[in-house]
């Protein structure tokens, strides 16, 4: 899919486990191509559409895998064994299998990477910068694995592959909440897509006045879209609509229930600002979004998930927000639990934001043609 042309070549290698990294590397994108003329090959296995619904700058998507990531068995669960055969599968990574990214980015300045290794390796082999943007790196992550379950000793060999690929990135940018902070060149604060029109989604999704806007999201990893939920408890919350974004089908309105299409127009971002609650998985990009859009957040734990609890321990300290037991939240009774909470959202401060700190750093970084530092 090609979207316009010109300006200066830039490439970005993004995981395509769940949306939160596509999301993030959007937003680094799109206050990147604000300051310079650009245009960039994505290189992802992330849906075109993503890009095409949040990215104004010219951009090219080629599908490829670009990480294992873990293979889930829901939302809020992981196939370890399956991840496992995964990870045996794809890494090393093969000149086989680096090659072909490397050829997509010969002509670009320099490699954007939000978390997906291969876009270092491809990178370096192309002889051009890379930049690795991230708040936790994948060894890290099976680092939790290997110490969590004792009998899963063969991640020890790619925790180890993973902790180099990811020392041969050229600059590194570590975005809030970091998991693992580590000597960088840069950390900025949280990154989410901009804000366009959050004052009109009530009105869109009819949610009347007196009426509070719940949206129950769980990321891009397998979206349920109420399919596993008990959804009479929610019918009968007159006083709120409740949003669920679904895998498939069209928008549909059914008495306070919103469903929506994952194709249809809505940015994500103004959805999370105009809810007056967030309730659902703990997700870097929603995380994020929610900070900025200072909405109140119910979240299922995900005890074990590495990143899990720095996102928890963020929410807890920066937003109203609580736990809620995955059982609670399927059969409703979450909303016997629910806090006070406002009754009436007030419009969200201006926070800093890390997309226009990371492009920023990098764009300087180009205009100064990366003094004396190059590719590795």
């Amino acid at each position: 899919m090609l979207n316009g042309a010109g300006g200066v070549h830039i490439g970005c290698c993004v995981s395509g486990h769940g949306f939160g990294h596509a999301t993030r590397a959007i937003a680094v994108m799109q206050a990147l191509s604000e300051r310079i003329a650009a245009r960039f090959t994505i290189v992802t296995s992330a849906p075109s559409w993503l890009f095409a619904a949040s990215l104004a700058a010219p951009h090219t998507v080629h599908h490829l895998e670009t990480d294992v990531g873990l293979v889930q068995q829901s939302p809020l669960s992981e196939d370890l064994p399956a991840t496992l055969a995964a990870l045996d599968r794809f890494y090393p990574l093969s000149e086989a299998r680096i090659r072909p990214a490397a050829a997509l980015f010969a002509d670009c300045r320099l490699v954007l990477c939000d978390i997906a290794p291969l876009g270092i390796a491809a990178a370096h082999l192309a002889g051009i910068p890379s930049f690795l943007i991230e708040n936790f790196t994948w060894d890290w992550i099976y680092e939790g694995y290997a110490e969590y379950a004792k009998n899963r000793p063969q991640f020890r060999a790619h925790i180890n592959t993973l902790a180099a690929l990811f020392r041969q990135a050229d600059y590194h940018i570590q975005t809030r909440p970091v998991c693992c902070p580590a000597p960088c060149d840069l950390t900025v604060d949280p990154v989410a897509r901009r804000l366009r029109n959050p004052e009109t989604i009530r009105r869109r999704l009819h949610c009347e006045p007196g009426q509070q806007l719940v949206l129950l999201t769980m990321g891009g990893v397998c979206s349920q879209g109420g399919e596993d939920l008990d959804l009479e408890p929610l019918l009968q919350r007159l006083d709120m609509v409740f949003v669920l974004p679904r895998r498939q089908g069209p928008d549909e309105c059914i008495d306070n229930l919103r469903f929506l299409s994952p194709r249809s127009p809505w940015h994500h971002p103004d959805l999370v600002a105009a809810a007056d609650l967030v309730v659902g998985k703990v997700g870097y990009s929603t995380v994020a979004e929610a900070y900025h859009g200072e909405t109140a957040y119910g979240y299922v734990p995900r005890p074990g998930f590495r990143e899990s609890a720095t996102l928890e321990a963020f929410l807890d300290s920066r937003l109203l927000s609580w736990k809620i037991e995955e059982r609670r939240l399927q059969s409703g009774e979450w909303l016997a639990d629910m806090p006070p909470l406002p009754t009436v959202k007030s419009p969200p401060r201006r926070k800093a934001n890390g997309a226009d700190q990371a492009a920023g750093y990098v764009a300087a970084l180009l205009a100064q043609d990366f003094g004396c530092r190059t590719s590795k």
